[in-house]
């Protein structure tokens, strides 16, 4: 249901959720769809959606 309400949005790559973890993660393309429409679908389609930053190891490098 929220994978569907995701991938749904004009803009939204992918959406890879586990509702077991209450985690998604969601490659999508800022120009065309915000944090917020992201978050109002998932909200209708009946759950709950916070941005959970990933770790700062997990960032990319930044060419130093």
């Amino acid at each position: 249901m929220v994978k569907k309400a995701l991938e749904g949005l004009k803009g939204v790559n992918r959406a890879n959720v586990s509702l077991r973890e209450k985690e998604a993660v969601v490659a999508f393309d800022s120009e065309q769809v915000t944090v917020g429409q992201m978050m109002d679908a998932v909200a209708r389609a009946g759950f709950q959606a916070s941005v959970k930053r990933p770790p700062p190891s997990a960032a990319p490098p930044t060419g130093r």
